[in-house]
């Protein structure tokens, strides 16, 4: 039975090869991505966002029967915890009611191996109460500090615990919607071919 899912980060790695495999498979998708998908927005801002949400809402007809958020970055900078979780928060929460009314709808986040290395309680904690304006001043406060790189890891802890908080609540199981993540450890894209192209990593 063909399916319509939304993908987020689909321009390239793990979201296009996503993307790539349930066209394959049959079903219908929704890419987003900053360009070169068939939704273009920002997820590290509150107007992209909305965007998404709004256009999801109109090429669909307002149901979706999966929703992967995928798009992440790795950069050692703020913006980072900004798409990473906050951007990821945004796209399951506001695409949820499209899932009510889809069937036998499901949701992932691609969170990361990375979730397990060391991070930066400041940031996490911010995250988890939602505090978008103080998770980007700890993030700041780290890569002035030197450890920029504690910012990746705590944006993908601060996702995978916000899964598991979430995934138990009324919203989320109390509605028949299964909400997952998955943890990928280095999977050969763009977003880590300096790490494969350095002979020290």
């Amino acid at each position: 039975m063909s399916r319509t899912y939304l993908v987020t980060g689909a321009a390239s790695g793990i979201g296009k090869a996503t993307t790539d495999l349930l066209r394959s498979q049959g079903h219908t998708v929704i890419g987003a991505d900053l360009k070169n998908s068939d939704i273009s927005a920002d997820l590290s801002s509150a107007e992209g966002r909305v965007e998404l949400v709004t256009q999801a809402r109109e090429l669909t007809g307002g149901r979706l029967d999966g929703v992967v958020a995928c798009a992440g970055i790795a950069h050692f900078d703020p913006l980072t915890i900004k798409v990473n979780h906050f951007g990821a928060v945004a796209t399951l929460q506001g695409l949820r009611p499209l899932l009510a009314a889809g069937t036998d709808p499901r949701a992932l986040a691609v969170g990361s191996i990375d979730s397990l290395h060391p991070t930066d309680s400041a940031i996490v904690d911010a995250a988890l109460a939602g505090d978008e304006e103080a998770a980007v001043a700890a993030s700041q406060t780290v890569v002035d500090g030197g450890e920029g790189h504690l910012v990746y890891s705590s944006s993908k802890a601060a996702i995978s615990r916000w899964v598991r908080r979430s995934a138990i609540t009324e919203d989320w199981a109390g509605t028949g919607i299964p909400l997952n993540a998955v943890g990928p450890g280095v999977i050969i894209t763009p977003m880590t071919q300096p790490l494969l192209d350095d002979p020290e990593m």
